[in-house]
C-alpha cells in the first residue's frame, strides 16, 4: 500500500503537477490521521470493555462479601435482640416489678459478651484500586461507598460498647459477683461445666438487685444494644438491596 501511494507522488512531481501532487499529499495525511484515530478508538473501545468485564468482576466479590455481611448482622441481631431482653427482664427485677429469680446469674454473664461484625473488604478494594468504580452505574456506586462509611460507624460504635465490657461492667462483674460461676446457673455452659461439682454454692441474689451500680451499667448495655440492634438491621437491609441492585446490573 505504502508504495502504492510512493509511485503516485512520484508520478505527479515527474509531470510537474505540484498543485495535484498537494492536494494529493493533503489527502494521504487526512487518511493516515483518520486511520490513527479509528485505530485510538477501536483500542479505548476495547479497553473500556475489558474494564466493564473486570469492573463485573469485582462486584460478584463484593456480592459475595455483602451476603456474608448480611448473615453476619443477622446472627448477631438476633444475639443483640436475647441481650435486649435479658437486660429489661433484669431491670424489671431491679425496679421489684418481678421477683428476683435465679436467671440472674445468667443475665449477669450473657451481658458480657461482645459484639463484632467481621467485615471483608476484598471486593470493595479491588474496585477502588482497578478504577473499576468508573465503570459501574452512579446509584450504584453512591450506594457502595455510602454503605462502607455506615460499616465504619458500626464499628465505630460496636469498639465503644465493647470497651465499656472489658473496662467497666465485666471486672466489676467478676469482682462482685464471682459466685455466679456455679451449677445453679441457668447459663447452659456453666451449668454443663459445673454440672459434677459437689461444692454447695454460696448465691446471694438480694445482693445483686441491691447494687445500684450495676444497674447502671445494665441500663447502659441494654442502650448500647439498642444502638447496635439499630446497626444491624440497617446493615442488613443496605446489603440486601445493594445485592439486588448488582444482580440487576449483571443482567
Amino acid at each position: 500500500m505504502m508504495k502504492f501511494f510512493r509511485k503516485i507522488r512520484q508520478n505527479l512531481i515527474s509531470q510537474g503537477k505540484v498543485v495535484n501532487y498537494v492536494k494529493y499529499a493533503i489527502g494521504e495525511i487526512a487518511l493516515v490521521v483518520i486511520g490513527i484515530l479509528i485505530a485510538l478508538q477501536v483500542n479505548n473501545w476495547n479497553e473500556n470493555k475489558k474494564n466493564v468485564i473486570q469492573a463485573k468482576k469485582h462486584l460478584e466479590t463484593v456480592k459475595l462479601n455483602l451476603e456474608d455481611d448480611m448473615q453476619q448482622a443477622k446472627r448477631l441481631l438476633s444475639e443483640t435482640q436475647t441481650t435486649i431482653d435479658y437486660s429489661n427482664d433484669f431491670l424489671d427485677q431491679f425496679k421489684t416489678l418481678k421477683p428476683v429469680d435465679n436467671n440472674v446469674q445468667m443475665y449477669l454473664i450473657y451481658l458480657m459478651f461482645e459484639r463484632n461484625l467481621e467485615i471483608n473488604e476484598s471486593g470493595i478494594n479491588a474496585l477502588l484500586n482497578s478504577n473499576g468504580m468508573s465503570f459501574i452505574d452512579d446509584s450504584l456506586q453512591a450506594k457502595l461507598l455510602n454503605y462502607y462509611r455506615y460499616i465504619e460507624q458500626l464499628k465505630s460504635r460496636e469498639l465503644n460498647a465493647n470497651t465499656e465490657i472489658k473496662t467497666m461492667y465485666e471486672p466489676y462483674v467478676k469482682e462482685h459477683f464471682y459466685w455466679i460461676y456455679n451449677k445453679t446457673n441457668p447459663w447452659h455452659r456453666q451449668a454443663a461445666y459445673y454440672k459434677d461439682d459437689p461444692r454447695k454454692p454460696h448465691i446471694d441474689l438480694e445482693s445483686v438487685i441491691a447494687d445500684k451500680r450495676l444497674e447502671i451499667m445494665v441500663m447502659n448495655r441494654r442502650y448500647q444494644c439498642n444502638l447496635i440492634a439499630d446497626f444491624y438491621t440497617n446493615t442488613i437491609n443496605l446489603s440486601k438491596e445493594i445485592i439486588h441492585e448488582i444482580e440487576d446490573s449483571s443482567k
